[in-house]
C-alpha cells in the first residue's frame, strides 16, 4: 500500500478528536473528509473518510464515494489553469468584474458573493477575491465545451457529465457556466478526485492518478495485480507557474488565510456552496497535497460558533 503511517496518524489525531472539528450550530454532528497526496510520488499517503472514532467496518468513506458540490475550488480546474494553458489570459490581463447577462425578473448573473461588482478587475485579484464575475467572463472567452474537455478528460473529474436526465425527465448537464464556473455540479466530485486534480499542481503540470496500493502478490509471492499509475503532461511550465502564483496568493492573501502555517510555501483555492452548506479547501504545500470538505450528511447550512473561517481550511492547517 502507499499508506505513510506516520502521516496517517496525524491526520487521525485531528480527525478521531471531536473536540478538533469545528463548532457548529447545526442538529447534526459536522462531517468532514480528507485526502492527502506525496507530491513526490502522487501516491495516496494518508485519508479521512469521516470525523469521530471509527466504529464501522466498511462504512461510508466520504473522501471517496461521496460526491460532492465544490462551489469555488473549481475555478482553477474549470477555468484559470485551463486559460492559462490556452494563452488567453495571464495573472495581469484585466477583464470585466460585471454581470455576463440579466435574467428575466432582472437579476444580473453571476453574483459576486458580495453582491457588488468592481467594473473590471486583474485575473489574479479575481481568484485572490474568489469573484464570480471574473471566472464567468474568462469562462465566456475560452467556452463552457473546452473547460468542461479539460475538466473532465485532462484532470480526469470523470464524474462530469454532458447530459443526466432527472426522475422527472429534467435534461441537466455540466457544460454550463454555471457548473464549471463556480462549481455548481450536476452530481458532484470525490474529495479524492479534487486532491489528484490540485495535485497536478505541485506535479510540474503532469497528472497522476493517485493510487492507495502498487501492487498486489499472492501468498506464494507472485504478482497479481501492478497497480502502475497513469500519467500525463496537462499544463505547460508557464500554465503551471501562472496557477501557482496565483494560488499561493489565494491563500496568503485571499480567502485561504485560514490554511496557513509558518514554514511552508501553501497555496490553494476555497469554495463554498450555496447556502453554505459545503465548505471546502484544496491546497498544497511543497511536500503534500490535500483536499478537505466539510459538511453535514443531510445538507444545510453549516453556522460556525465562535470563528467563522473556513472549517475545511481550518483542518487542513
Amino acid at each position: 500500500t502507499t499508506l505513510d503511517k506516520s502521516v496517517q496518524d496525524n491526520v487521525d489525531a485531528v480527525y478521531d478528536d471531536l473536540d478538533k472539528i469545528p463548532d457548529t450550530r447545526g442538529g447534526q454532528q459536522l462531517q468532514s473528509a480528507m485526502v492527502v497526496v506525496d507530491n513526490e510520488t502522487g501516491d495516496i499517503v494518508a485519508m479521512a473518510g469521516g470525523v469521530g472514532e471509527k466504529t464501522d467496518f466498511l462504512g461510508l468513506n466520504r473522501a471517496t464515494q461521496s460526491k460532492l458540490q465544490v462551489g469555488s475550488s473549481m475555478k482553477p480546474l474549470g477555468v484559470y489553469a485551463p486559460a492559462f494553458e490556452l494563452g488567453v489570459i495571464t495573472p495581469a490581463t484585466v477583464i470585466n468584474d460585471m454581470p455576463l447577462y440579466y435574467k428575466e425578473d432582472g437579476t444580473p448573473y453571476p453574483r459576486n458573493d458580495t453582491r457588488v461588482y468592481d467594473y473590471s478587475r486583474t485575473i489574479l485579484q479575481g481568484i485572490v477575491r474568489s469573484l464570480n464575475g471574473i471566472s464567468i467572463g474568462v469562462l465566456d472567452t475560452i467556452g463552457t465545451q473546452y473547460s468542461f474537455n479539460f475538466a473532465k478528460n485532462k484532470f480526469k473529474l470523470s464524474t462530469l457529465t454532458d447530459r443526466y436526465e432527472t426522475s422527472s425527465g429534467q435534461i441537466l448537464s455540466d457544460i454550463g457556466y454555471s457548473s464549471l464556473g463556480m462549481g455548481a455540479l450536476t452530481v458532484g466530485v470525490t474529495v479524492r478526485d479534487m486532491a489528484e486534480a490540485y495535485a497536478t499542481f505541485a506535479n510540474d503540470g503532469i497528472y497522476r492518478e493517485a493510487r492507495t496500493y502498487t501492487k498486489v502478490y499472492d501468498n506464494n509471492g507472485n504478482l497479481v495485480l501492478d497497480n502502475t499509475q497513469d500519467s500525463n503532461k496537462i499544463l505547460s511550465e508557464k500554465a503551471v507557474n501562472y496557477t501557482n502564483y496565483c494560488l499561493f496568493n489565494a491563500a496568503n492573501n485571499g480567502t485561504g488565510g485560514a490554511a496557513v502555517f509558518a514554514g511552508h510555501n501553501i497555496a490553494g483555492k476555497t469554495g463554498t456552496t450555496s447556502s453554505n452548506r459545503d465548505r471546502w479547501f484544496c491546497g498544497y504545500t511543497g511536500y503534500y497535497t490535500a483536499a478537505v470538505w466539510c459538511g453535514y450528511d443531510i445538507p444545510e447550512e453549516i453556522k460556525l460558533t465562535g470563528t467563522k473561517t473556513n472549517p475545511a481550511a481550518r483542518l487542513f492547517k
